[in-house]
């Protein structure tokens, strides 16, 4: 992976557009989540003006390319440190788990990983019940696709579940959809906005998309269906975060269903 070269030059170019004293920079990370994440479907809550269209059409451009440039990088998380160190603290005040540890935590969570022992017709999955910014589900997608190739992504589905709104935009949209984009399509991807220990009612599905390649022969079982807040999902986020609890960050698994977009 690269430096952290990509977080700075996004951070720089928000900082630029907070110069004029319209919104803060937190506010303008804020919405180039709610652009990207209205580029694959999510409906805006108010239409952009003339002024934020034609600002958020460059800054939305220049996180492509960065996204493009970088796979699996996680450059919003860095983009909100750059920015909270540069004076945002006050807005933007969470710490995110840096990029170099989360591939090593995902490097022993995986370390025994081999798809071809799972059965096909269930997604192999991979939940984080405290996503943060994604940084361990886009270190986990940049193992998978390097070590069995980007085509073995669609054999997974990952689930991350944040409390704060802003993360789990980043995690849902401007993380893992745009990185599916451009370097290998995710099987499947459901991310929640609320508390991970809390009831099933206070999670809310920010994004549920899903990628089922066609298979390889007529007859082959394809994974089963189920939505993004049926029991077993919620079932599947208790034990990710009882697993959490002693100390292992990412749930691994292959035994739960695979879901259809809602």
């Amino acid at each position: 992976m690269r430096t952290e070269a990509p977080a700075r030059d996004l951070s720089g170019e928000i900082e630029r557009l907070s110069r004029d004293g319209r919104h803060r920079p937190d506010e303008w990370l804020r919405f180039l989540i709610e652009d990207v994440l209205a580029g694959f479907g999510k409906r805006l809550a108010t239409p952009w003006s003339a002024y934020h269209h034609e600002r958020l059409f460059r800054l939305s451009g220049r996180y492509a390319r960065l996204v493009a440039e970088n796979p699996w990088r996680d450059i919003l998380g860095g983009a909100y440190m750059e920015l909270a160190s540069h004076g945002q603290k006050q807005w933007l005040g969470q710490f995110f788990t840096p990029q170099a540890v989360t591939t090593l935590m995902t490097e022993i969570s995986f370390h025994d990983l081999d798809p071809e022992r799972h059965p096909k017709d269930r997604f192999i999955t991979v939940l984080e019940p405290a996503a943060g910014a994604g940084a361990m589900m886009l270190a986990a997608a940049y193992l998978i696709a390097g070590r069995y190739g980007a085509d073995t992504l669609q054999r997974f589905s990952f689930t991350a579940v944040d409390l704060d709104s802003l993360c789990a935009g980043m995690t849902a949209a401007c993380q893992l959809l745009a990185n599916a984009t451009f370097h290998g399509a995710i099987g499947e991807l459901v991310v929640y906005r609320g508390n991970s220990l809390g009831p099933e009612s206070d999670l809310e599905v920010v994004i549920h998309r899903v990628a089922t390649p066609a298979p390889e022969r007529p007859d082959e079982p394809q994974p089963l269906l189920l939505p993004a807040l049926a029991p077993e999902r919620m079932a599947a986020i208790e034990a990710a975060v009882r697993m959490q609890s002693v100390g292992q960050q990412l749930s691994f698994d292959w035994a739960q269903p695979a879901a259809a977009e809602v």
